[in-house]
């Protein structure tokens, strides 16, 4: 594979002014440099000036190769001090206590999650930014920490004594369109980082989708078709568990989807209300502009359960396959049944009625052949997998002929109304 070290795309270049987690311009003068993969773990884990391989080229396939400590971005200092310095404070002191083989109270594990979700929405703002993207991200690390469900699934290895980190996953369609997994390797520890609306809430015994649609008249909007819950946390969590691994989770949504009085009683009710990490404050209508978190969930104690109690330690144990090919496997795995199944193949319109596109059937086709060549990749035959990608393409084919035909005939009927 060829190298390319892309030194004019870094993510410091003055192009790239505004703030990595507001968004906001950070000017020279209150501009300082925020390391998405931060120094101290750099340390921790050799020398933090050794080249890495930051990204493939998804045009040429090269590396994108570059020292690990220039990696950075512009942060303004109200948030350099909030997600910089309070935030990489509380995650070292984890990670260390990881290393260490010790256990996390469950404050320590809110700290965990938010910092995952700032690492991989962090890298992922980076590609856009090696890439060249032609669109500017509509958000930043700021507005996606723990707004969306979460899960991670870690395996500590007492017995490695090897430094390093490295990161996986991230070279498909699913990540750089919804940032919704990557795994890390840091030294002696493994973790898969998933985020993605309603990924665990129908696990976690909360209200979830049975479906998403897109909206017609906005496809960047989604719409919800909600499943029956009967408010239990599941024990099987079957892909969310790699044997031997520790799994803390927690779910989230949005107050604002309580639009009437049957809604707000699915969400808020005697089963959920007494799961929520803080009771939400509704005294006015703009108060259901929130989003609304549960408590942590974890199996670390031997089963699933919700956590309210901060204090409590969580013991983090080792996979018993705690191989990279095991943790890559259950990540495009969780990709392929749970990420992929909540992206909308159909719009919908105002009078309820449901239409498949060309747009959303591609998109969801160049997800599903993505996953699938994984799969080969890693050394995982799965003729079945191929399955809903064939009948998705035959959707494409007769959206594709009922569009050509409506074409058509809107022409023949212009042609006929204004002969030559």
């Amino acid at each position: 594979m060829k190298r390319s070290s892309r030194r004019g795309t870094a993510a410091g270049d003055p192009g790239w002014s505004n703030c990595v987690f507001c968004g906001t311009a950070a000017g020279k003068s209150s501009r300082s440099r925020e390391h998405i993969i931060p120094m101290w773990l750099l340390r921790a884990t050799g020398d933090p000036n050794r080249q890495i391989k930051i990204d493939s080229d998804p045009v040429s396939g090269d590396d994108v190769v570059r020292p690990a400590s220039t990696f950075h971005f512009p942060a303004c200092q109200p948030c350099n001090e909030k997600y910089g310095k309070t935030l990489e404070k509380h995650a070292k002191r984890a990670i260390e206590t990881l290393f260490a083989g010790k256990s996390l109270q469950v404050s320590q594990c809110y700290w965990l999650l938010d910092w995952l979700d700032k690492v991989r929405v962090g890298l992922w703002l980076g590609f856009n930014m090696l890439h060249k993207e032609e669109f500017a991200p509509k958000f930043r690390i700021g507005q996606r920490i723990g707004i969306k469900d979460r899960i991670a699934i870690i395996s500590v290895d007492p017995n490695d004594a090897t430094k390093g980190f490295g990161f996986s996953g991230m070279d498909n369609q699913i990540f750089r369109t919804s940032q919704a997994g990557m795994y890390f390797k840091i030294n002696n520890i493994r973790i898969l980082s998933l985020s993605f609306d309603a990924l665990i809430s129908r696990f976690a015994g909360m209200p979830f989708p049975e479906e998403m649609l897109a909206l017609n008249d906005d496809p960047d909007r989604h719409i919800a078709v909600m499943g029956r819950t009967d408010y239990q946390i599941q024990q099987d969590w079957k892909e969310f568990q790699i044997p031997g691994a520790t799994v803390i989770a927690q779910a989230s949504f949005w107050l604002g989807n309580c639009v009437d009085d049957p809604s707000f009683a699915m969400w808020i009710n005697k089963n959920t209300i007494p799961r929520l990490k803080k009771i939400p404050k509704l005294r006015k209508a703009a108060d259901l502009n929130q989003f609304v978190q549960t408590q942590l969930i974890s199996n670390a104690t031997g089963e699933f359960r919700y956590h309210p109690n901060g204090r409590q330690r969580l013991r983090f144990s080792g996979a018993k396959d705690n191989s990279d090919w095991a943790f890559v496997r259950a990540l495009y795995v969780l990709f392929w049944r749970h990420v992929l199944a909540l992206n909308p193949k159909e719009q919908i319109e105002a009078d309820g009625r449901r239409h498949s596109t060309i747009l959303l059937a591609m998109l969801w086709i160049e997800k599903s052949v993505q996953m699938a060549l994984r799969f080969r990749q890693i050394g995982i035959s799965d003729e079945k997998s191929f399955g809903p990608v064939v009948e998705e393409l035959q959707k494409v084919y007769r959206a594709w002929d009922e569009l050509r035909a409506n074409t058509l005939g809107e022409w023949a009927q212009d042609a006929s109304a204004n002969p030559l």
